[in-house]
């Protein structure tokens, strides 16, 4: 590959590219997609990204964290278009919240696990980076507050939180 992987829209350097493949290797560890490779992850949350608007350059600590949401939702398109009728639906629903911390969850769980998350970013954006980024790609405590420019102690506070949050809803999610 040359020195940077670019098209029409996007450029981001060899070192931001490595970055976004580990960060694809942690989700696609997670949630392993038959037929789709941590590097077609990459690419193809790259080429999502085409579509929204105001995409901030790729050196903004922001722009990691949209193609990481770009990867949740290729993801998310997958395992839905898996779970369809043709493909063997059916699958029973299941909670998530026990799944988080292990290393690969059922295509079900991982899609209660993205509704929540995206319930829970409308309510705390930074409560949900800070979900994404310990529990999903696998960052420290430190590399998380140092992501979002926050104290070590607010990333503890919102992980607390955010947790207890995603437990009631899940719980709700469940008695409805």
């Amino acid at each position: 590959m040359d020195e940077t992987a670019s098209n029409e829209f996007v450029s981001i350097s060899q070192e931001q590219y490595v970055e976004l493949k580990r960060i694809a290797w942690v989700l696609h560890r997670r949630m392993p997609v038959r037929n789709l490779t941590r590097t077609a992850l990459v690419h193809d949350a790259l080429i999502k990204l085409h579509a929204w608007s105001k995409l901030p350059p790729p050196e903004d600590p922001r722009f990691k964290g949209l193609v990481a949401q770009a990867m949740r939702h290729v993801l998310v398109d997958s395992v839905r278009k898996s779970l369809c009728a043709m493909h063997g639906g059916g699958v029973k629903q299941v909670t998530l919240t026990e799944r988080v911390g292990k290393v690969m969850m059922p295509p079900i769980e991982f899609l209660d696990l993205n509704r929540a998350l995206d319930e829970l970013a409308e309510a705390s954006e930074r409560q949900a980076d800070v979900i994404v980024f310990m529990k999903f790609f696998g960052y420290t405590l430190e590399e998380t507050a140092a992501q979002l420019k926050v104290a070590s102690r607010t990333v503890q506070r919102d992980l607390r939180v955010a947790s207890a949050w995603l437990a009631s809803r899940v719980r709700k999610g469940r008695e409805a």
